[in-house]
């Protein structure tokens, strides 16, 4: 038994009303990256922390029907980012490093 995707949600409450739904009409999924795409938040990493939900082939067509709605939900327009703003990412990303690891050398020895 094959396991599909047939769902990337992008909140965590698309994850718990899509599995609901599943679970209702008893087609039986699986969630993918389900504990560790709630422990890392943030940056979307696909296939590291993104959660997908999966379902075995025979229940595909039956599964992209239901969750179809889920999918066609318009998105809020997402405003472009205002110049203050912009500022305050650049000096976070200087003054404090969020985000951009550094290479630091740590010495055990002391």
């Amino acid at each position: 038994m094959a396991l599909v995707r047939v769902f990337s949600p992008q909140s965590e409450s698309e994850v718990l009303v899509a599995a609901a739904l599943l679970e209702a009409h008893q087609i039986p999924a699986f969630v993918h990256n389900r504990g560790i795409g709630g422990i890392l938040p943030g940056v979307q990493v696909n296939a590291f922390n993104t959660q997908s939900i999966l379902v075995p082939e025979e229940n595909v067509p039956d599964a992209v029907e239901l969750l179809a709605g889920l999918k066609e939900q318009p998105r809020a327009a997402v405003a472009p980012l205002r110049f203050r703003d912009k500022l305050r990412v650049v000096l976070e990303g200087l003054l404090f490093g969020w985000f951009v690891p550094g290479s630091r050398s740590r010495s055990w020895d002391s």
